[in-house]
């Protein structure tokens, strides 16, 4: 088994959380043919990533009770199994309503994986401490978003969009053999009563209550919002409007994320310098910069890939500065209650972030305006909730 600190159990942790971003990301190069594969409407295939993180999120409230409850790794061997069933499951649908039920499934099981990880870095560490290690996972999970589309194009011209969730069925497999080999139980005290109605709605309560947690979870939420307006529409923009290949569309892609990386690597350095939310007050502004430039450039009637590739790749720097930063301050101050903390703050946080993907599809107007006024409308709004709920509860850190 893996002891804390090792940097083989980082890379574990990063690898649990980078198949969220793989399973989402890997087929994007692939949705405007499967609207003609699958006789489907762009929004019926785009369906396919809002019920994704509708069930994701949904699955959160009632996964970290459990783990909680259980443990952490009997809660996430069982979400690894039933994800790489389901992720079969997919590659063999015949039909969009068959690969929208199979995609729901997936997220289910795809919330332990996302949770458990989290709570175990709780379980092991906290405040500018949880926040370093997150930062850490977070340039191996920003790999994933870089590495998935150009995969997944590549597979698509060789084989079909149904061998990338073949991939990523292998993929949850070998994860479920790493784990059962690798990952020790971190939780040391299981509280039985965790997955009480009553106490899951009394913990719910209680972090509902605190100001600062609140505007942790909103700040995930909006930035959450405008990553996946543009997952929902990129492969749309850059193939249907901009007349990239599903190949072009994956280097374009992995492009923006390569931001992913550089953020995660700038806020792993500099977070334990200048705390928590001094690393929000300044990325947030970067974020908004960013979201005003790419709907300001969409509205002006820029047709053309830096259009969209260069503010969308400021924004994923400040995403990943963001991120990892609203969760460890978050979950920092309950660590008795750290799974439960990490379920409603991705519930939140991908439900938000459905209904932005949903609305995306919904308003597809042949142009990039949508994606783009959706990721400036999350920008804002997340600046917003830095300053006027997190500020105002007082007790920064940082400066």
């Amino acid at each position: 088994m893996l002891k804390p600190g090792q940097p083989a159990m980082t890379v574990l942790l990063g690898a649990l959380i980078a198949s969220a971003p793989l399973a989402m990301d890997i087929y994007l190069a692939s949705m405007p043919s499967m609207t003609r594969s699958l006789a489907a409407s762009v929004a019926e295939v785009q369906l396919t990533l809002s019920v994704y993180m509708f069930g994701w999120g949904f699955a959160q409230l009632v996964v970290g009770p459990l783990a909680d409850r259980f443990g952490r790794r009997p809660v996430l061997i069982a979400g690894l199994a039933v994800f790489a069933a389901s992720s079969a499951a997919c590659a063999v649908s015949a039909s969009i309503a068959a690969l929208v039920s199979a995609r729901f499934v997936q997220a289910v099981a795809l919330a332990a994986v996302a949770v458990v990880p989290r709570a175990v870095v709780r379980d092991l560490y906290a405040g500018d401490r949880a926040a370093y290690v997150l930062s850490l996972m977070g340039v191996v999970l920003g790999i994933a978003p870089i590495v998935a589309p150009i995969l997944g194009s590549h597979l698509h011209a060789w084989f079909g969009w149904q061998s990338n969730f073949v991939f990523v069925a292998a993929y949850g497999a070998i994860l479920l053999v790493c784990v059962l080999r690798g990952l020790p139980e971190t939780l040391k005290a299981p509280n039985p009563r965790a997955t009480d109605l009553s106490v899951m709605l009394a913990n719910y309560a209680r972090l509902l209550r605190s100001r600062r947690y609140v505007g942790y979870l909103l700040i995930a939420a909006f930035t959450s919002a405008g990553l996946f307006a543009f997952l929902a529409g990129s492969a749309f923009v850059f193939v249907s409007v901009m007349g990239r290949s599903e190949q072009g569309f994956g280097f374009l892609f992995g492009t923006v994320m390569l931001g992913n990386i550089t953020g995660a690597t700038i806020g792993s350095r500099l977070v334990r310098s200048w705390g928590i939310d001094l690393m929000l007050r300044r990325a947030s502004w970067l974020m908004l910069a960013a979201g005003v430039a790419a709907g300001a450039l969409a509205w002006g009637g820029v047709i053309h890939p830096a259009g969209v590739v260069v503010p969308m790749f400021v924004f994923m720097i400040a995403l990943m500065m963001t991120l990892p930063q609203a969760m460890a301050g978050g979950l920092t101050p309950f660590p008795d209650i750290a799974g439960s903390a990490a379920s409603l703050l991705q519930f939140c946080q991908f439900v938000v972030a459905a209904a932005s993907a949903l609305l995306v599809g919904l308003t597809f107007d042949g142009t990039q305006r949508p994606m783009a006024t959706a990721v400036m409308i999350a920008s804002i709004a997340t600046f917003v909730a830095f300053r006027w709920v997190v500020e105002r509860s007082g007790n920064l850190t940082g400066g």
